[in-house]
Protein backbone atom coordinates (compact mmCIF):
# COMPACT_ATOMS: atom_id res chain seq x y z
CA UNK A 1 0.00 0.00 0.00
CA UNK A 2 1.54 3.33 -1.12
CA UNK A 3 2.12 6.27 1.70
CA UNK A 4 -1.12 8.17 1.38
CA UNK A 5 -3.01 5.68 -0.27
CA UNK A 6 -5.25 4.84 2.84
CA UNK A 7 -5.61 4.17 6.73
CA UNK A 8 -2.25 3.75 8.40
CA UNK A 9 -2.11 -0.09 8.39
CA UNK A 10 -1.75 -0.32 12.33
CA UNK A 11 -4.64 2.33 12.86
CA UNK A 12 -6.51 -0.42 10.13
CA UNK A 13 -5.65 -3.68 11.55
CA UNK A 14 -6.75 -2.34 15.11
CA UNK A 15 -10.32 -1.82 13.88
CA UNK A 16 -10.38 -4.85 11.49
CA UNK A 17 -8.57 -7.60 13.17
CA UNK A 18 -12.21 -8.55 15.15
CA UNK A 19 -13.81 -8.65 12.74
CA UNK A 20 -11.77 -10.71 10.66
CA UNK A 21 -10.98 -13.43 13.24
CA UNK A 22 -14.58 -14.06 14.63
CA UNK A 23 -16.76 -10.92 13.31
CA UNK A 24 -16.85 -9.28 16.48
CA UNK A 25 -19.55 -6.51 17.00
CA UNK A 26 -19.27 -3.10 15.80
CA UNK A 27 -17.51 -0.68 18.17
CA UNK A 28 -19.36 2.69 17.95
CA UNK A 29 -16.16 4.63 18.68
CA UNK A 30 -13.86 2.63 16.07
CA UNK A 31 -16.42 3.37 13.20
CA UNK A 32 -16.64 7.06 14.14
CA UNK A 33 -12.96 7.32 13.86
CA UNK A 34 -12.38 5.53 10.51
CA UNK A 35 -15.89 5.39 8.63
CA UNK A 36 -15.29 8.83 7.22
CA UNK A 37 -16.40 7.85 3.65
CA UNK A 38 -17.47 10.93 1.37
CA UNK A 39 -20.87 11.08 0.14
CA UNK A 40 -21.27 10.25 -3.59
CA UNK A 41 -22.71 12.99 -5.68
CA UNK A 42 -25.38 12.42 -8.38
CA UNK A 43 -22.60 13.26 -10.93
CA UNK A 44 -19.81 11.64 -9.34
CA UNK A 45 -18.18 8.50 -10.00
CA UNK A 46 -18.46 5.61 -7.89
CA UNK A 47 -14.84 3.82 -7.33
CA UNK A 48 -15.39 0.65 -6.73
CA UNK A 49 -12.88 -2.21 -5.51
CA UNK A 50 -13.38 -6.21 -6.37
CA UNK A 51 -12.20 -8.67 -3.72
CA UNK A 52 -12.24 -12.24 -5.01
CA UNK A 53 -12.08 -12.48 -8.90
CA UNK A 54 -13.25 -16.05 -9.40
CA UNK A 55 -15.90 -16.50 -11.73
CA UNK A 56 -18.62 -14.83 -10.11
CA UNK A 57 -16.32 -11.67 -9.04
CA UNK A 58 -14.91 -11.35 -12.61
CA UNK A 59 -18.35 -11.37 -13.82
CA UNK A 60 -19.47 -8.64 -11.71
CA UNK A 61 -15.94 -6.87 -12.26
CA UNK A 62 -16.86 -6.82 -15.67
CA UNK A 63 -20.04 -5.65 -15.47
CA UNK A 64 -19.57 -2.71 -13.54
CA UNK A 65 -16.71 -2.22 -16.53
CA UNK A 66 -19.17 -2.17 -19.33
CA UNK A 67 -21.50 0.27 -17.38
CA UNK A 68 -18.70 2.53 -16.77
CA UNK A 69 -18.43 2.51 -20.42
CA UNK A 70 -21.72 2.88 -21.03
CA UNK A 71 -21.81 6.04 -19.49
CA UNK A 72 -22.23 5.00 -15.90
CA UNK A 73 -20.55 6.82 -13.17
CA UNK A 74 -18.60 3.96 -11.96
CA UNK A 75 -15.03 2.71 -12.06
CA UNK A 76 -13.17 -0.75 -11.31
CA UNK A 77 -10.19 1.15 -9.01
CA UNK A 78 -8.68 -2.07 -7.51
CA UNK A 79 -9.11 -5.71 -7.47
CA UNK A 80 -7.88 -8.56 -5.42
CA UNK A 81 -7.02 -12.24 -5.24
CA UNK A 82 -4.99 -15.15 -3.58
CA UNK A 83 -4.38 -17.06 -6.67
CA UNK A 84 -2.07 -15.25 -8.82
CA UNK A 85 -3.03 -15.92 -12.40
CA UNK A 86 -6.79 -14.80 -11.57
CA UNK A 87 -5.08 -11.26 -10.10
CA UNK A 88 -3.06 -11.03 -13.57
CA UNK A 89 -6.65 -11.52 -15.19
CA UNK A 90 -8.23 -9.29 -13.48
CA UNK A 91 -5.52 -6.92 -14.03
CA UNK A 92 -5.34 -7.16 -17.42
CA UNK A 93 -9.27 -7.01 -17.92
CA UNK A 94 -10.15 -3.97 -15.70
CA UNK A 95 -6.52 -1.71 -15.76
CA UNK A 96 -7.00 -1.52 -11.83
CA UNK A 97 -4.76 -1.69 -9.07
CA UNK A 98 -3.97 -5.25 -8.03
CA UNK A 99 -3.79 -6.61 -4.47
CA UNK A 100 -3.19 -9.69 -2.93
CA UNK A 101 -4.38 -8.66 0.86
CA UNK A 102 -8.06 -7.00 0.76
CA UNK A 103 -7.30 -5.08 3.79
CA UNK A 104 -5.25 -3.28 1.61
CA UNK A 105 -8.17 -2.58 -0.67
CA UNK A 106 -10.94 -1.77 1.85
CA UNK A 107 -8.73 0.44 3.61
CA UNK A 108 -8.34 2.75 0.71
CA UNK A 109 -9.88 6.26 1.23
CA UNK A 110 -10.71 6.75 -2.46
CA UNK A 111 -12.74 3.65 -2.77
CA UNK A 112 -16.27 3.98 -2.57
CA UNK A 113 -17.24 1.08 -1.79
CA UNK A 114 -16.50 -2.83 -2.52
CA UNK A 115 -17.98 -5.98 -4.24
CA UNK A 116 -17.21 -9.30 -2.09
CA UNK A 117 -16.69 -12.39 -4.15
CA UNK A 118 -15.11 -14.41 -2.12
CA UNK A 119 -15.88 -18.56 -0.63
CA UNK A 120 -18.53 -18.07 1.56
CA UNK A 121 -16.89 -18.44 5.06
CA UNK A 122 -14.99 -14.68 3.81
CA UNK A 123 -18.22 -12.82 3.13
CA UNK A 124 -19.07 -11.37 6.80
CA UNK A 125 -15.84 -10.95 7.87
CA UNK A 126 -14.67 -8.58 4.65
CA UNK A 127 -17.92 -7.43 4.43
CA UNK A 128 -17.63 -6.04 8.58
CA UNK A 129 -14.61 -4.61 7.94
CA UNK A 130 -14.85 -3.02 5.20
CA UNK A 131 -18.14 -1.07 6.62
CA UNK A 132 -16.00 0.19 9.85
CA UNK A 133 -13.58 1.39 6.73
CA UNK A 134 -16.48 3.53 5.12
CA UNK A 135 -17.24 1.68 2.31
CA UNK A 136 -20.44 0.03 1.03
CA UNK A 137 -21.22 -3.36 0.32
CA UNK A 138 -22.16 -5.55 -2.30
CA UNK A 139 -21.70 -8.78 -1.06
CA UNK A 140 -22.31 -12.32 -3.06
CA UNK A 141 -24.47 -14.26 -1.35
CA UNK A 142 -25.32 -15.98 1.28
CA UNK A 143 -24.58 -13.45 3.39
CA UNK A 144 -22.20 -14.93 5.30
CA UNK A 145 -21.67 -18.70 6.62
CA UNK A 146 -23.40 -19.14 10.29
CA UNK A 147 -26.17 -16.98 11.82
CA UNK A 148 -23.63 -15.74 14.06
CA UNK A 149 -21.69 -14.13 11.55
CA UNK A 150 -24.58 -12.96 9.40
CA UNK A 151 -26.28 -11.00 12.84
CA UNK A 152 -22.68 -8.84 13.06
CA UNK A 153 -23.05 -8.37 9.45
CA UNK A 154 -26.50 -7.12 9.93
CA UNK A 155 -25.26 -4.96 13.24
CA UNK A 156 -22.62 -3.37 11.29
CA UNK A 157 -24.14 -1.72 8.82
CA UNK A 158 -26.80 -0.34 11.17
CA UNK A 159 -23.32 0.77 13.12
CA UNK A 160 -21.88 2.20 10.18
CA UNK A 161 -25.00 3.96 7.86
CA UNK A 162 -23.18 1.67 4.74
CA UNK A 163 -25.38 0.63 1.83
CA UNK A 164 -25.40 -2.91 1.01
CA UNK A 165 -26.77 -5.02 -0.97
CA UNK A 166 -26.83 -9.15 -0.44
CA UNK A 167 -25.99 -10.48 -4.14
CA UNK A 168 -29.47 -12.59 -4.69
CA UNK A 169 -30.26 -11.39 -8.04
CA UNK A 170 -33.97 -12.12 -7.78
CA UNK A 171 -34.68 -10.02 -5.39
CA UNK A 172 -34.99 -7.11 -8.16
CA UNK A 173 -37.04 -9.03 -9.75
CA UNK A 174 -40.04 -7.14 -9.93
CA UNK A 175 -42.56 -10.33 -9.78
CA UNK A 176 -41.87 -10.21 -6.27
CA UNK A 177 -43.30 -7.26 -5.31
CA UNK A 178 -46.47 -7.69 -7.63
CA UNK A 179 -46.86 -10.65 -5.55
CA UNK A 180 -46.69 -8.64 -2.63
CA UNK A 181 -48.82 -6.22 -3.91
CA UNK A 182 -51.59 -8.94 -4.43
CA UNK A 183 -50.89 -11.06 -1.19
CA UNK A 184 -51.36 -7.15 1.13
CA UNK A 185 -54.68 -6.82 -0.75
CA UNK A 186 -56.25 -9.93 0.62
CA UNK A 187 -56.81 -11.25 -2.88
CA UNK A 188 -55.56 -14.82 -2.16
CA UNK A 189 -56.53 -15.00 1.05
CA UNK A 190 -54.10 -15.89 3.83
CA UNK A 191 -51.34 -17.88 2.60
CA UNK A 192 -50.53 -21.59 3.64
CA UNK A 193 -47.65 -22.85 2.17
CA UNK A 194 -45.36 -21.45 -1.30
CA UNK A 195 -42.25 -23.92 -2.74
CA UNK A 196 -39.57 -23.14 -5.08
CA UNK A 197 -36.66 -25.06 -6.40
CA UNK A 198 -33.27 -24.66 -8.37
CA UNK A 199 -31.63 -27.60 -9.61
CA UNK A 200 -29.25 -28.61 -11.86
CA UNK A 201 -27.63 -32.06 -13.76
CA UNK A 202 -24.87 -32.46 -15.31
CA UNK A 203 -22.66 -35.62 -15.40
CA UNK A 204 -18.87 -34.45 -13.98
CA UNK A 205 -21.09 -33.10 -11.20
CA UNK A 206 -22.31 -29.79 -9.63
CA UNK A 207 -19.49 -27.50 -8.49
CA UNK A 208 -16.81 -29.40 -10.00
CA UNK A 209 -14.58 -26.76 -11.33
CA UNK A 210 -11.85 -27.55 -13.49
CA UNK A 211 -8.10 -27.68 -11.23
CA UNK A 212 -5.22 -25.62 -13.26
CA UNK A 213 -1.67 -27.56 -13.01
CA UNK A 214 0.22 -24.43 -12.25
CA UNK A 215 -1.85 -24.08 -8.66
CA UNK A 216 0.49 -24.74 -6.87
CA UNK A 217 1.59 -23.05 -2.80
CA UNK A 218 3.73 -20.47 -5.03
CA UNK A 219 1.03 -19.29 -6.72
CA UNK A 220 -1.68 -19.94 -4.59
CA UNK A 221 -2.31 -18.40 -0.63
CA UNK A 222 -3.80 -21.34 0.72
CA UNK A 223 -3.45 -19.79 4.44
CA UNK A 224 -5.33 -17.11 3.38
CA UNK A 225 -8.17 -19.22 2.07
CA UNK A 226 -8.62 -21.11 5.34
CA UNK A 227 -8.93 -18.07 7.54
CA UNK A 228 -11.22 -18.97 10.13
CA UNK A 229 -12.10 -22.47 8.85
CA UNK A 230 -10.20 -25.86 10.05
CA UNK A 231 -6.70 -25.76 9.33
CA UNK A 232 -5.99 -28.57 6.30
CA UNK A 233 -2.86 -29.39 4.63
CA UNK A 234 -2.71 -27.59 0.98
CA UNK A 235 -5.34 -29.45 -1.70
CA UNK A 236 -6.44 -27.60 -5.42
CA UNK A 237 -9.31 -29.78 -4.79
CA UNK A 238 -10.54 -27.96 -2.19
CA UNK A 239 -9.51 -24.42 -2.89
CA UNK A 240 -11.47 -24.66 -6.52
CA UNK A 241 -14.40 -26.78 -5.53
CA UNK A 242 -14.70 -25.34 -2.14
CA UNK A 243 -18.91 -25.49 -2.29
CA UNK A 244 -18.67 -29.16 -1.90
CA UNK A 245 -16.97 -28.84 1.80
CA UNK A 246 -18.88 -27.45 5.27
CA UNK A 247 -15.83 -25.85 6.20
CA UNK A 248 -16.63 -22.85 3.40
CA UNK A 249 -20.16 -23.64 2.00
CA UNK A 250 -23.53 -24.98 2.85
CA UNK A 251 -23.96 -26.63 -0.38
CA UNK A 252 -27.19 -25.99 -2.33
CA UNK A 253 -28.60 -24.30 0.96
CA UNK A 254 -26.42 -21.31 1.06
CA UNK A 255 -25.36 -21.46 -3.23
CA UNK A 256 -29.05 -22.22 -4.49
CA UNK A 257 -32.00 -21.85 -1.53
CA UNK A 258 -30.55 -17.64 -0.78
CA UNK A 259 -31.87 -17.11 -4.03
CA UNK A 260 -35.18 -18.51 -3.74
CA UNK A 261 -35.68 -17.68 -0.07
CA UNK A 262 -35.41 -13.75 -0.10
CA UNK A 263 -37.39 -12.96 -3.12
CA UNK A 264 -40.56 -15.14 -1.04
CA UNK A 265 -39.68 -13.38 1.95
CA UNK A 266 -40.45 -10.09 0.00
CA UNK A 267 -43.71 -11.12 -1.53
CA UNK A 268 -45.02 -12.59 1.64
CA UNK A 269 -43.68 -11.27 4.67
CA UNK A 270 -39.39 -10.57 6.09
CA UNK A 271 -40.03 -12.99 8.92
CA UNK A 272 -37.92 -15.43 10.55
CA UNK A 273 -38.35 -18.99 10.87
CA UNK A 274 -40.07 -20.64 13.67
CA UNK A 275 -39.23 -23.77 13.27
CA UNK A 276 -36.61 -25.79 10.15
CA UNK A 277 -36.16 -29.25 9.25
CA UNK A 278 -34.19 -31.15 6.22
CA UNK A 279 -33.80 -33.69 4.27
CA UNK A 280 -31.88 -35.23 1.23
CA UNK A 281 -28.42 -36.77 0.99
CA UNK A 282 -25.63 -37.74 -1.06
CA UNK A 283 -27.03 -40.11 -3.60
CA UNK A 284 -25.15 -39.66 -7.15
CA UNK A 285 -22.15 -37.27 -6.95
CA UNK A 286 -20.17 -38.78 -3.92
CA UNK A 287 -17.45 -36.87 -4.44
CA UNK A 288 -19.16 -34.46 -1.53
CA UNK A 289 -19.49 -33.65 2.28
CA UNK A 290 -22.78 -31.31 0.96
CA UNK A 291 -25.71 -33.30 -0.32
CA UNK A 292 -26.75 -33.59 -3.86
CA UNK A 293 -30.26 -33.85 -3.11
CA UNK A 294 -31.79 -31.51 -0.88
CA UNK A 295 -35.49 -30.16 0.54
CA UNK A 296 -35.71 -27.92 3.59
CA UNK A 297 -39.24 -26.74 5.56
CA UNK A 298 -39.51 -23.88 6.72
CA UNK A 299 -42.44 -22.70 9.38
CA UNK A 300 -43.01 -19.00 10.16
CA UNK A 301 -45.20 -18.02 13.32
CA UNK A 302 -47.86 -15.87 11.18
CA UNK A 303 -49.02 -19.12 9.41
CA UNK A 304 -47.55 -20.45 6.69
CA UNK A 305 -44.47 -22.51 5.46
CA UNK A 306 -42.12 -22.41 2.45
CA UNK A 307 -41.31 -25.71 0.74
CA UNK A 308 -37.61 -25.31 -0.55
CA UNK A 309 -36.51 -28.53 -3.05
CA UNK A 310 -33.51 -29.16 -5.35
CA UNK A 311 -31.18 -31.63 -7.02
CA UNK A 312 -27.83 -31.59 -8.46
CA UNK A 313 -28.50 -34.75 -10.22
CA UNK A 314 -31.83 -33.94 -12.04
CA UNK A 315 -32.85 -30.76 -13.16
CA UNK A 316 -36.88 -30.72 -12.85
CA UNK A 317 -37.47 -28.47 -9.97
CA UNK A 318 -40.24 -27.35 -8.42
CA UNK A 319 -42.40 -23.77 -9.95
CA UNK A 320 -42.36 -20.73 -7.59
CA UNK A 321 -45.87 -20.75 -6.28
CA UNK A 322 -47.41 -18.78 -3.52
CA UNK A 323 -50.68 -20.61 -2.32
CA UNK A 324 -53.69 -19.01 -0.28
CA UNK A 325 -56.49 -20.05 1.18
CA UNK A 326 -58.63 -18.34 -1.99
CA UNK A 327 -56.01 -18.48 -4.87
CA UNK A 328 -52.29 -19.50 -5.50
CA UNK A 329 -49.91 -17.10 -6.94
CA UNK A 330 -47.12 -18.51 -9.87
CA UNK A 331 -44.87 -16.37 -10.07
CA UNK A 332 -43.65 -16.46 -13.65
CA UNK A 333 -41.12 -13.19 -14.70
CA UNK A 334 -43.24 -11.48 -16.62
CA UNK A 335 -46.58 -12.19 -15.28
CA UNK A 336 -47.59 -12.79 -11.98
CA UNK A 337 -50.87 -15.49 -12.77
CA UNK A 338 -53.46 -15.24 -10.15
CA UNK A 339 -55.22 -18.39 -9.73
CA UNK A 340 -58.60 -19.21 -8.13
CA UNK A 341 -59.68 -21.78 -6.11
CA UNK A 342 -62.57 -23.60 -7.10
CA UNK A 343 -64.55 -22.73 -3.94
CA UNK A 344 -64.10 -18.94 -4.29
CA UNK A 345 -64.14 -18.70 -7.94
CA UNK A 346 -67.52 -16.06 -7.21
CA UNK A 347 -65.10 -13.86 -5.12
CA UNK A 348 -61.99 -13.99 -7.39
CA UNK A 349 -64.67 -12.89 -9.93
CA UNK A 350 -65.59 -9.60 -8.32
CA UNK A 351 -62.05 -8.93 -7.37
CA UNK A 352 -60.70 -9.70 -10.96
CA UNK A 353 -63.49 -9.34 -13.81
CA UNK A 354 -62.80 -13.12 -14.74
CA UNK A 355 -64.17 -16.50 -12.87
CA UNK A 356 -60.93 -18.41 -12.72
CA UNK A 357 -57.08 -17.29 -13.60
CA UNK A 358 -55.79 -13.59 -14.08
CA UNK A 359 -52.37 -12.66 -15.36
CA UNK A 360 -50.98 -9.60 -13.77
CA UNK A 361 -48.55 -7.66 -15.86
CA UNK A 362 -44.67 -7.06 -13.60
CA UNK A 363 -43.38 -3.61 -13.34
CA UNK A 364 -39.88 -3.42 -14.62
CA UNK A 365 -36.99 -2.44 -11.94
CA UNK A 366 -33.74 -1.50 -12.04
CA UNK A 367 -31.50 -4.59 -12.01
CA UNK A 368 -29.86 -5.68 -8.79
CA UNK A 369 -26.34 -4.45 -9.29
CA UNK A 370 -28.36 -0.71 -10.36
CA UNK A 371 -30.22 -0.63 -7.73
CA UNK A 372 -26.87 -1.27 -5.56
CA UNK A 373 -25.44 1.99 -7.40
CA UNK A 374 -28.43 4.27 -6.81
CA UNK A 375 -28.60 3.22 -3.13
CA UNK A 376 -25.07 4.28 -3.09
CA UNK A 377 -25.65 7.86 -4.80
CA UNK A 378 -29.67 8.43 -2.84
CA UNK A 379 -28.23 6.64 0.55
CA UNK A 380 -31.66 4.43 0.22
CA UNK A 381 -31.97 1.01 1.35
CA UNK A 382 -31.37 -2.02 -1.40
CA UNK A 383 -33.37 -4.78 -2.88
CA UNK A 384 -31.97 -7.09 -0.55
CA UNK A 385 -30.45 -5.17 2.17
CA UNK A 386 -28.94 -6.23 5.70
CA UNK A 387 -31.88 -6.90 7.40
CA UNK A 388 -33.30 -9.03 4.57
CA UNK A 389 -30.37 -10.42 4.01
CA UNK A 390 -30.19 -11.63 7.92
CA UNK A 391 -33.68 -12.92 7.67
CA UNK A 392 -33.13 -15.21 5.12
CA UNK A 393 -29.51 -16.40 6.38
CA UNK A 394 -31.28 -17.65 9.37
CA UNK A 395 -33.62 -19.73 7.29
CA UNK A 396 -30.70 -21.03 5.39
CA UNK A 397 -28.41 -21.62 7.91
CA UNK A 398 -30.97 -23.33 9.44
CA UNK A 399 -31.86 -25.72 7.01
CA UNK A 400 -28.24 -26.49 7.06
CA UNK A 401 -27.55 -27.64 10.36
CA UNK A 402 -31.30 -29.30 10.57
CA UNK A 403 -29.88 -31.30 7.71
CA UNK A 404 -26.47 -31.83 9.35
CA UNK A 405 -27.53 -32.88 13.09
CA UNK A 406 -30.57 -34.44 11.98
CA UNK A 407 -33.39 -32.66 13.86
CA UNK A 408 -36.17 -29.71 13.22
CA UNK A 409 -34.86 -26.64 14.97
CA UNK A 410 -36.51 -23.68 16.01
CA UNK A 411 -35.32 -19.88 16.28
CA UNK A 412 -35.20 -18.33 19.73
CA UNK A 413 -36.08 -14.87 18.27
CA UNK A 414 -35.36 -13.16 21.80
CA UNK A 415 -31.96 -14.85 22.06
CA UNK A 416 -31.54 -15.07 18.34
CA UNK A 417 -30.42 -18.39 18.56
CA UNK A 418 -30.95 -21.71 16.80
CA UNK A 419 -32.24 -24.10 19.50
CA UNK A 420 -33.36 -28.00 18.78
CA UNK A 421 -37.13 -27.77 18.60
CA UNK A 422 -39.24 -29.30 21.70
CA UNK A 423 -41.89 -32.32 20.56
CA UNK A 424 -45.05 -30.61 19.18
CA UNK A 425 -47.96 -29.93 21.41
CA UNK A 426 -50.98 -32.89 19.71
CA UNK A 427 -54.47 -31.54 19.29
CA UNK A 428 -56.26 -34.59 20.49
CA UNK A 429 -59.91 -34.71 20.28
CA UNK A 430 -62.18 -34.49 23.37
CA UNK A 431 -62.56 -38.20 24.36
CA UNK A 432 -59.81 -39.67 22.55
CA UNK A 433 -57.23 -41.69 23.47
CA UNK A 434 -53.35 -40.67 22.21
Amino acid sequence: MREGDGLTRRAFLAVTAGAAAGCASVSRAKVTRLASARVVGANETIQVGVIGCGSRGTYLMKDLIARGERGDKVVVAAVCDIYEPRKQRAKDASSARLYHHWEDVVSRRDLDAVVIATPDHWHAPIAIAAMQAGKDVYCEKPMSHTVEEAKAFRDGAAETGRIVQIGTQDASDGQWYTAGEIIRAGHIGRVLWSQAGYSRNSKGGEWNSPIPAEATLKTLDWERFLGSAEKRAFTRERFFRWRKYWDYSGGIATDLFYHKLAPLLIAIGPEFPERVSAAGGVYVQDDREVPDTFVMTLEYPSGHTIVLASSMANRQGLPGVIRGREASLYCEGAAVRVVAEDEFKGEFAQRFGVEAEKAIPVQTRPDHVANWLDGIRTRTKCACDEELGYRTMVGIAMGVEAYRRGKTLSWDATGQTIMVSPPRALHAHEGETV
